[in-house]
Formats: structure tokens, sequence, C-alpha cells
């Protein structure tokens, strides 16, 4: 009986408490919550008298959230950004904030958004060469031609790669990005051992794979010499690879050596044919001599060729 005399004289004496509120609203309200909690402090009672004591002094703040609908998809909390795409912003009409504090909001929100996607570029360029995801033993793969050649491939370099291969078991090979031009060679290369080739890849990791066929010649150091040999152009720059090449070429003049300068004769350096030559043992039987001038005594043809002089500039053409 003292415990609920106690309560209902606590209960009367925060009822009064509660009565006698000033024009200061929110300051009364800080007083009243004060002294019930130093009430519920002080005052000995049982558990279900301090539930409903602790339930009546909330329940002012409950009021508070009574019109709160966790289903409204349209509140503020939810309801944070305003357009697409790059035009996307922040919603803030709901905060109390001045227009300087919006702006740098409005600001840091667009830098993170550009970090992130420049991030997400990356991780897909990594993705695309198989740098990062799938098994470790594949991003770790030190005979990865993309690792192994930065910057781009030597004719040795390719020789012995492809010499690799043929000795190999191996179904496939995958070599680093590559030109059109580039990989054309390497396509006429592989087709000398029936070695399927074809470009994968797109934009700048356009790159020729080789696999192995069931008529796949076995290696042979004569005729892989002779067909390397064949092969003019020293240097297979990458092709997603804007730097300098070696002795300080552009990577992207790599077939510069194969090709003829401006005034350059075509042909001037060719070697004389040999006599084991068909087409000289041929004329040779019928007649011709080294120095002499093809046809017959009446009709004679010229003692030198018609030289070829390349023109690259546009210069003088009108």
């Amino acid at each position: 009986m003292r415990e609920n005399g106690e309560v209902h004289e606590l209960l009367g004496t925060a009822t009064t408490l509660k009565d006698t509120e000033d024009g200061s609203e929110s300051s009364a309200d800080a007083e009243d919550d004060k002294n019930v909690e130093e009430l519920l402090a002080k005052a000995p009672m049982s558990t279900q008298s301090s539930k409903q004591l602790s339930n009546w002094a909330t329940q002012e703040h409950v009021l508070e959230y009574s019109d709160f609908d966790p289903m409204d998809w349209e509140r503020p909390s939810i309801r944070r950004k305003q357009g697409k795409g790059l035009k996307q912003k922040l919603d803030l009409k709901f905060a109390d904030i001045d227009s300087e504090t919006e702006r740098r909001l409005q600001a840091a929100w667009q830098n993170d958004r550009l970090r992130k996607a420049e991030r997400r570029k990356e991780r897909e360029q990594l993705h695309a060469l198989k740098l990062i995801g799938g098994k470790s033993a594949e991003r770790s793969d030190a005979n990865d031609m993309r690792i192994k050649y930065p910057k781009g491939m030597s004719l040795e370099q390719v020789a012995d790669e492809l010499k690799t291969f043929i000795m190999s078991f191996d179904d496939s090979v995958c070599l680093p990005p590559m030109d059109k031009h580039a990989r054309k060679m390497i396509h006429e290369l592989a087709s000398k051992f029936n070695v399927k080739s074809k470009s994968i890849g797109k934009a700048d990791q356009r790159r020729p794979t080789l696999y192995r066929t069931k008529r796949t010649l076995r290696f042979d150091a004569d005729t892989f010499d002779t067909a390397v040999k064949r092969i003019h152009r020293r240097y297979f720059p990458r092709l997603d690879y804007k730097g300098k090449g070696p002795q300080g070429q552009s990577s992207r003049n790599g077939y510069a050596e194969a090709s003829y300068r401006d005034g350059e004769v075509v042909g001037a350096s060719a070697p004389e044919l040999s006599t084991e030559n068909r087409g000289r043992a041929m004329l040779e039987k019928m007649g011709w001599s080294t120095g002499t001038a093809l046809g017959s005594e009446d009709n004679k043809g010229i003692l030198l060729p018609v030289t070829q002089t390349m023109k690259r500039s546009k210069a003088g053409l009108g």
C-alpha cells in the first residue's frame, strides 16, 4: 500500500508540473522530462507501476511520430536524388540548410560519383584483360603475353613464342594487342605451319590468337627460319601502348622500317637473282645472259629496269 500511495503522489506531482507550463513550451517540456526522470530514479515502485509511469512520461514524444508511415516511399529519407544520368543531383529541398552549404554538398556528391565511375571503368578494363577476377592462377600467370610484353614485341620475340608454341602441347596462345598490319603478318606466318590464327578483342585490345589443329606441322628449324626471314618488319608495338618504342621510335610507326621513305627507289637494294632461280634458268636456256637485253636482234629491250621512286608528300602535284 505504501508503494501505491507513493506512485499516486508522484503521478500527482508530475500532473501538477504539466499543468503549470508557461509560455515557453520547449523549455517547459525539457523541465518536465527532467523532473519526471528524477522522481522515477528516487521512488521505489513495482515493475508494473514503473512501466505505467514511463509510458505516460513518453506519450507526448510518441505522438510526435504518430503520422509516420513506413510505407511512404516519397518521404525525404528515401527520395534523395533528382534527375537521371549526368543531370542527377541530391534532393535537398527538405533539408534546412543555406544555399552555400547545398552547393558544396552537391559538388562533393558529384565528385564522388565521378571517382566511382572511374574506378568502375578501370575494373572493367582489368576484367577484360583477365588481370582481376577468375582464378588466382590466371591473374598471376607470368606467361601472359600482355604482362610479359607491356610495350610490344620484336620479330625475334614473336619467332621465339611461335617456336615455343609449336614445340609445346598447348592448345592456344594469345599474343599482345597489335595493329592490323602486324596481325596480318602473324596470320601469314602461322599459316606456314598449319596453325589456325584469328584476331579477337575490340578496339585497342584487338590481338592475334594462335590455335593448334590436327594438321599443325612439327617444328623444323630450316622451314621455320626461312619463313621468319620473309618478314621484313622488325618490331610489333602494342596497340594499346601510346609511349615510345625502341630507339625513341613511336609505337604507332612500328612498321616504318618495312616501308620506303620519300624519294627512295623501290627495290634498289634487292639482290641479283641466283643461278638456281627457275626464271633465270629458263631465260638462259632461251639464250639470255647477264648484261644483255631481252628480245630478238632487231627488237632489243631495255638493259636497265624502269625505276619506281617513292613519293609520300603531296608537294608538286598541282
